[in-house]
């Protein structure tokens, strides 16, 4: 299967590898010094990014197939993205660009 949209797959797909090697540094981290209030520090993390780390597999694989469930949660990550400045900023832009009407590959 050809990749439609494969500036926003791959950029989907790189954040979402970056979250994976963030949730094991920091389970190595709890695992160093083990008491309750990082345990639960690192359940909460786990929750919220691991939700961020979801919507961009998801939209990797929907940016994959051109459809636009994949433009539409492509858009609302860069509406997150866009105040992580100065990189989440660029990436939101980046984003904004690529699922325009003009760009995104149906």
């Amino acid at each position: 299967m050809q990749i439609k949209n494969q500036h926003v797959y791959w950029i989907h797909r790189l954040i979402t590898l970056i979250y994976l090697l963030g949730f094991i540094l920091l389970g190595f981290g709890i695992l160093q010094k083990f008491d309750l209030d990082a345990l639960i520090a690192f359940l909460i993390l786990v929750f919220v990014f691991g939700w961020m780390m979801y919507l961009h597999f998801i939209a990797s694989l929907e940016a994959e197939k051109g459809s636009e469930r994949g433009r539409r949660i492509s858009r609302f990550i860069a509406v997150i993205l866009v105040f992580l400045f100065p990189i989440g900023t660029i990436l939101a832009l980046y984003l904004f660009y690529k699922t325009s009407s003009n760009e995104w590959q149906k």
